[in-house]
């Protein structure tokens, strides 16, 4: 019994170092541009190590996906659950959504890239609509609440919250990143970055009452 469950949390661990690889890989050069042979270079496993764990390219990028918008999905129905109102909600869940972001910007910067394709799988697609439905849901309780304006469209806005969070989360990060190189600290940096987008983050609640 040990030694299989040593061999599943070695799998596991490799598993895990093929994904990160992939979003390191993914996330500077697209995934159009992105090879498997790149992708298990940058891992240190071999092609069939690689292929043991996923059929395909698409297949790495999908379980990148899957996974990662599954937790903010979680997280959102969690916060949405336990928040008072839709605007305590809502603004949690894009501080939420941003702290991932700025955890792994490599998995921002394929959200951004890659998100609104429509090849990717049923699962992927499923967990895009559920995403996109909890927070819709939210902004019309808002509207209900008459903390949210009532002529606002709740699927744009919600559409538009996740491109919102995104892009201003890694302008944020690509912000700290040139004060790194300038020679700043870099636990500083990203701390006033991540203070920035707060601010932003409340900004953008407030318009969506006025």
């Amino acid at each position: 019994m040990a030694q299989q469950k040593g061999r599943t949390s070695k799998a596991d661990a490799t598993r895990r170092q093929l994904l990160d690889a992939a979003i390191e890989v993914i996330s500077e050069r697209g995934y159009a541009d992105t090879t498997v042979e790149r992708i298990v270079e940058v891992a240190g496993v071999s092609k069939g190590v690689a292929y043991y764990h996923f059929s395909s390219k698409a297949d790495i990028a999908t379980c990148i996906l899957v996974e990662g918008i599954g937790e903010i999905v979680d997280d959102f129905v969690t916060i949405a659950g336990k928040a008072p109102s839709a605007v305590e909600a809502l603004t949690a869940m894009m501080d939420s959504f941003a702290a991932t972001i700025f955890r792994n910007a490599g998995f921002g910067r394929i959200l951004v890239s890659e998100l609104w394709r429509r090849e990717w799988s049923e699962p992927m697609r499923a967990l895009e609509e559920r995403l996109l439905a909890v927070l819709r849901g939210q902004i019309e309780r808002g509207q209900r609440e008459g903390s949210i304006r009532g002529d606002i469209d709740a699927a744009f806005e919600a559409v538009a919250v996740v491109g919102m969070v995104l892009t201003t989360t890694l302008h944020y990060i690509r912000e700290a990143e040139q004060r790194v190189e300038e020679g700043c600290n870099r636990a500083e940096a990203f701390a006033a970055a991540e203070r920035s987008l707060t601010v932003r983050i409340c900004d953008y609640v407030h318009h969506a009452n006025a």
